[in-house]
């Protein structure tokens, strides 16, 4: 439910920007959102990724890795990882050495280290769900006050 509901903010979000938007690039290659270029099938057969996002809840470092690869094979201009830090919160509860606050901290500081060491062969940010829902209230509910 939770990642269905930030899959929804993230596709409405692209579209409020103007992307064509998809929940998976390719059944080889499929991410939680993607913002695509609606231009490149003038140049190409297909829509080019822009922005395409893998949502972590749940994973580990290698998980995080595999997340990583995942937003690679896809090759957008922009990778992100967005940490929905009330599942690790929720998470954080049920072990023994971290909490609510520190759990999805640690998750953050893991997925910003893995983005930061692949940093010069591909473009990948770390997002917070907090971010996501400060973008989607810019650009999705800013924009039907002002329709």
């Amino acid at each position: 439910m939770l990642v269905q509901a930030y899959q929804d903010k993230l596709i409405e979000i692209g579209e409020a920007l103007g992307y064509e938007t998809r929940r998976s690039y390719k059944k080889s290659a499929a991410g939680d959102a993607v913002w695509l270029d609606r231009r490149g099938g003038r140049i190409w057969t297909e829509s080019l990724p822009v922005v395409a996002f893998k949502l972590l809840t749940f994973e580990t470092t290698k998980e995080i890795r595999e997340a990583i690869a995942t937003l690679q094979a896809i090759s957008p201009s922009l990778g992100v990882l967005v940490v929905i830090e009330e599942a690790y919160a929720e998470r954080g509860r049920l072990l023994k050495r971290f909490d609510t606050e520190t759990y999805p901290d640690h998750i953050r500081q893991i997925a910003r280290g893995l983005a930061e060491g692949i940093g010069l062969a591909f473009r990948v940010d770390v997002w917070t769900d907090k971010e996501v829902n400060a973008l989607y209230q810019k650009e999705v509910e800013g924009r039907l006050r002002f329709a």
